[in-house]
């Protein structure tokens, strides 16, 4: 009696299926980073993979004359595991439609630039991060070179002595120091608070929204940054600077 020789080795098939259940995972994760490339509304999308949903079992039976009027059978199982991937997609918005009103000043204002150890400690404003509108800059971001190191500033009964500095910017932006204290024309754009430095180099995001909050139209627009201290009562003046922009919004 002949013998049967198997052509395809157990091992041979098993890693055949290895290969592609392999591949199938593969494609499920190249799927998702597929959809990784961001645009400027920074889309991202996150693949995770659930627990396994579907589980199926095969069995392979073979049958061997061993020669002696006998037969040899042997099974091999085999479970294939099917993981279901799901996509999560959540994007994030612009920075024009992420702006909220900043936080307004305690009021009313103390300038103290005229205070013994006073002095306009905002040494320059510039327009830096310009993107090129129609005849102006569509957006743009203010650099403040400024003194907000604040060493004993305040009075020891609030807490600390030393300031807690921070920037606001005003669209249109102007002081008006005619009484004991100092009013502020304009529209609040923006807000930022800063670390104590002496030397300090720092950037304010200008956002869209804010000048879209403030009516600003293309053409010239004067912003008015403040340097000021946060006090419990009402905030001090350290800084004064404007700087004029040509601003343009695109459309």
């Amino acid at each position: 009696m002949g013998q049967y020789v198997d052509f395809c080795p157990r091992s041979f098939v098993n890693m055949t299926r290895t290969s592609i259940t392999l591949l199938l995972v593969l494609a499920v994760v190249f799927a998702g980073c597929a959809s990784l490339t961001g645009n400027d509304d920074q889309t991202t999308t996150t693949t995770t993979i659930e627990k396994p949903t579907n589980t199926t079992a095969s069995t392979t039976s073979t049958s061997t004359d061993a020669g002696d009027g006998t037969t040899d059978t042997s099974s091999d199982v085999t479970t294939t595991t099917t993981a279901q991937a799901t996509t999560t997609q959540a994007t994030t918005t612009t920075a024009e439609s992420s702006w909220s009103e900043p936080k307004a000043p305690n009021t009313p204002l103390q300038n103290k630039m005229d205070s013994e150890d006073g002095g306009n400690w905002i040494q320059s404003v510039s327009v830096v991060n310009t993107k090129s509108g129609n005849g102006g800059y569509a957006a743009f971001d203010l650099k403040v070179e400024a003194n907000t190191d604040m060493h004993h500033v305040d009075p020891a009964e609030h807490g600390t002595v030393n300031g807690e500095p921070f920037f606001l910017v005003y669209a249109d932006g102007s002081l008006d120091n005619g009484s004991r204290f100092t009013r502020t024309e304009g529209t609040l754009i923006e807000r930022m608070d800063v670390s104590r430095d002496e030397n300090g180099e720092f950037t304010i995001t200008i956002r869209p929204g804010g000048l879209e909050k403030a009516g600003v139209e293309d053409g010239e627009v004067k912003l008015m940054v403040l340097l000021m201290d946060e006090d419990k009562d009402w905030d001090d003046i350290y800084g004064v600077a404007t700087v004029t922009v040509d601003y343009s919004s695109g459309e």
